[in-house]
């Protein structure tokens, strides 16, 4: 019996803006190579962005686009970008643009009766299939750069042991709260992201189905036993109380909860927080949104208590500020927040393996009555 060979799954292309007759006929030239695959073209920066983190292309051509642009999509599609000019790039702005993934550029494509038609198709596709060989090369830098993290072609991290903990508790307006944080977390971070928002059991599917279109980091439903991996969110099941067992810099997994909890919402955020806080110590950071009663307090208490670090959403942007306010009001509060400016902070606390933006960050105001 003869073997079938295995062939290499096909380099997946997200084709941004430029000019539409120049878009037709990389199209026609792309399709002449039956080891690439277009999965999409986009209309505009802000379908760029939308198209780039629903599919996770292996590679985005794109035409120029303004620097804010670019660097969103940085955030967004860690693998390799092409870009086509209408016009020669100076080296200066080829080297600005690496910063967004740019590794080389392309010109016009001449008619396919033109004698060089054929050399410039040539040319151009080693540039494509050299997008392979550049996201390999920047994994193997960013593996030995950052110790044992291993990352996919899109700059997820794979399978490592995390170097701390996220916990991002909410309630009432909770859902809708976790998919603008987790909208904004950057691929690559070198933390577990724990979810936990008060819901039957029978509702988390669909929360792992709504954080998973929101975000650019893997998600998993949590289960007994289940092994926390840097830059993977975990969403704890609603109808049960959940804990990290184990200790950071070694193995961390998920277990039911054995400690009764205070209240009876389910998954408790305190249990959760206050295990994290066990397990990691001052590398575990709370998240506390929007939410009726006081859940999260005690959990924040003990983060801070071992040295983390704890964020509560502001009044202007939570749709019930009773947990938040909890928080404030014990003084357990690293920072008060915007709901938007969340993921930036988290970003920049858990040492992203891309810089992210500054956020300005003011310190908790504790100026609701005690």
């Amino acid at each position: 019996m003869f073997n079938t060979p295995v062939l290499p799954a096909p380099l997946t292309i997200l084709l941004g803006d430029m000019p539409g007759l120049m878009r037709l006929a990389l199209s026609k030239l792309l399709r002449t190579d039956a080891s690439v695959q277009i999965v999409g073209s986009t209309a505009g920066p802000d379908d760029l962005i939308a198209q780039a983190r629903r599919l996770r292309p292996d590679l985005v051509i794109t035409g120029e686009q303004p620097v804010a642009s670019m660097q969103r999509l940085a955030q967004f599609h860690r693998g390799p970008v092409l870009l086509y000019s209408g016009y020669s790039l100076p080296a200066a702005a080829l080297r600005e643009a690496a910063q967004w993934g740019v590794y080389d550029h392309f010109g016009p494509l001449p008619a396919p009766a033109d004698p060089n038609y054929g050399f410039v198709r040539r040319d151009l596709l080693r540039k494509v299939h050299q997008s392979r060989a550049v996201a390999t090369a920047a994994v193997q830098r960013l593996s030995v750069a950052s110790g044992s993290v291993a990352l996919g072609l899109a700059g997820h991290v794979l399978s490592t042991t995390p170097r701390g903990i996220v916990v991002i508790g909410g309630s009432t307006g909770g859902a809708a709260a976790v998919e603008t944080v987790v909208r904004g977390l950057q691929p690559g971070l070198r933390w577990a992201v724990i979810v936990a928002v008060h819901l039957p059991a029978a509702f988390t599917a669909s929360l792992v189905e709504r954080v998973r279109r929101a975000a650019s980091l893997p998600v998993v439903e949590g289960r007994v036993g289940l092994r926390l991996q840097a830059g993977q969110i975990v969403v704890v099941p609603g109808g049960t109380n959940w804990a990290v067992r184990g200790e950071i810099g070694q193995s961390l997994w998920l277990q039911e909860a054995t400690e009764p909890a205070a209240g009876l919402d389910e998954p408790s955020i305190d249990l959760l927080m206050i295990s994290a806080a066990r397990a990691a110590a001052t590398r575990t950071l709370g998240v506390v949104l929007t939410g009726l009663g006081c859940d999260g307090t005690a959990g924040a208490a003990m983060i801070r208590h071992l040295g983390g670090t704890v964020l509560a959403q502001n009044e202007q942007t939570a749709a019930v500020f009773a947990m938040p306010k909890s928080v404030i009001q014990g003084g357990h509060a690293s920072a008060v927040l915007a709901l938007e400016d969340m993921a930036r902070f988290i970003n920049g606390h858990v040492q992203p393996l891309r810089p992210a933006a500054p956020v300005r960050v003011s310190p908790a105001i504790r100026s609701y009555s005690r």
